[in-house]
């Protein structure tokens, strides 16, 4: 059976990946900060699908031993055949009301955690001779909007460290796959206090059902879940 790491997955799109890859029969490691969540999916996610589930409890807002990560996996696990970099938080306000705990906690979270955590998981991919990587960017890396400037500088620079890192393996085996959601149902959403409502919201089995189409095909790629999203990439040249 294959195996999967998934960031971020206790809610949202990180759940979701985690639901159609068991359907997939993957063995999973999740890692989030709540336990509660995490073990509820974990003895769901084990029940019904009959893969071997494990978790780790991690809040990746801030620095970790990110080796403990690797040590665990490689403890209770043979080999890894994906990793999905999830996890993120949002900012949304005006420049003159970001602290310095703002962007330490969002640069932590969206972009330092999947350096290091990928930095971990390389060197055993080149050594089995396979793996991909993925990774929940966001179509704001494309076009930033008004007021969100935190986020923006992490999502732009996730794309750009990941698009590097693909050449960097392009002669190994290691595929790269970039997803980039628009606005989507999630808590991160619900807990942003926006002045505005999107028009049109992704659904976080959408965004899953076409991670798990990408990593089947096993190429490096990038990924937009909706038309729109291909445009917006596209047109943004022009903005």
């Amino acid at each position: 059976m294959k195996t999967a790491i998934i960031t971020g997955a206790s809610s949202g799109i990180g759940k979701a990946i985690a639901y159609e890859l068991a359907k997939e029969k993957y063995n999973l490691l999740l890692i989030a900060r709540r336990e509660n969540l995490l073990s509820e999916i974990c003895n769901e996610l084990s029940k019904n699908y009959k893969i071997k589930t494990h978790y780790v409890v991690m809040d990746l807002s801030k620095n970790n031993d990110f080796s403990f990560i690797k040590n665990y996996f490689l403890e209770n696990f043979d080999s890894i055949d994906v990793l999905v970099n999830n996890v993120g938080i949002g900012y949304y306000g005006e420049i003159e009301k970001i602290s310095v705990e703002d962007i330490e906690k969002i640069f932590w979270t969206n972009l330092f955690s999947h350096i290091l955590i990928t930095k971990e998981f390389v060197p055993i991919m080149k050594e089995q001779g396979y793996g991909i990587i993925v990774n929940i960017i966001s179509l704001i890396a494309f076009y930033p909007l008004k007021k969100w400037s935190l986020y923006s500088a992490t999502k732009s620079a996730q794309m750009g460290f990941f698009k590097s890192l693909r050449k960097e393996l392009f002669r190994s085996k290691i595929k790269i796959i970039n997803v980039y959601p628009g606005a989507t149902e999630t808590e991160f959403f619900k807990n942003l206090e926006l002045p505005y409502k999107f028009p049109k919201l992704d659904n976080p089995e959408k965004v899953a059902k076409k991670v798990v189409k990408a990593i089947k095909k096993n190429k490096n790629k990038e990924v937009f879940i909706s038309l729109w999203g291909w445009l917006v990439q596209k047109l943004s040249v022009w903005f």
